[in-house]
């Protein structure tokens, strides 16, 4: 009798919706994708350097892995994989990280994710000295790698440039 003066059935089934309701809702999940300990700091400062351009990366909502790699042949220097059901990683030859300067890290980590996040495909154009033009060349053969310390900003800016 106590039990029914307490709690009636008004009561009851508002708190069985209630429970319906919340209980039934999809689980979001927000997964981060791996980066190596080595490149996070390479993808947070690619963030960075969006930012500074007006471009917003969102490695939550477009996640890109980075792995440090020891099975990439010895001409590779590092990879962007796309696949359709996992997010797209970026692979760096492990033996090249370990001999180079910090700049020739901070190069192939943003050429990758330029591949990677920004979408960007090869770019050969040189200037009148046969310098690349982009930090997205394909190769040394196909122009002079003239990034540097001096040259960076300009390279950065024609990285993030949404125009091009």
């Amino acid at each position: 009798m106590i039990f029914r003066q307490l709690f009636n059935w008004h009561h009851f089934f508002l708190l069985m919706a209630f429970f319906l309701i919340f209980s039934c809702q999809k689980e979001s999940r927000i997964t981060e994708a791996y980066v190596d300990d080595e490149l996070s700091q390479l993808f947070d400062q690619f963030v960075q350097e969006g930012l500074q351009r007006g471009v917003i990366i969102d490695f939550v909502k477009t996640p890109v892995e980075g792995f440090l790699d020891s099975s990439l042949g010895a001409s590779v220097t590092g990879q962007c994989q796309h696949d359709s059901n996992n997010p797209d990683r970026v692979l760096i030859n492990r033996s090249y990280w370990n001999r180079v300067t910090e700049l020739q890290k901070e190069f192939l980590v943003f050429h990758e994710l330029g591949h990677c996040y920004l979408q960007r495909s090869h770019l050969d154009d040189k200037n009148d000295r046969g310098e690349c033009m982009s930090i997205m060349h394909s190769s040394s053969s196909a122009c002079e790698n003239a990034y540097s310390l001096e040259t960076r900003a300009s390279y950065l800016d024609e990285l993030f440039n949404s125009n091009r």
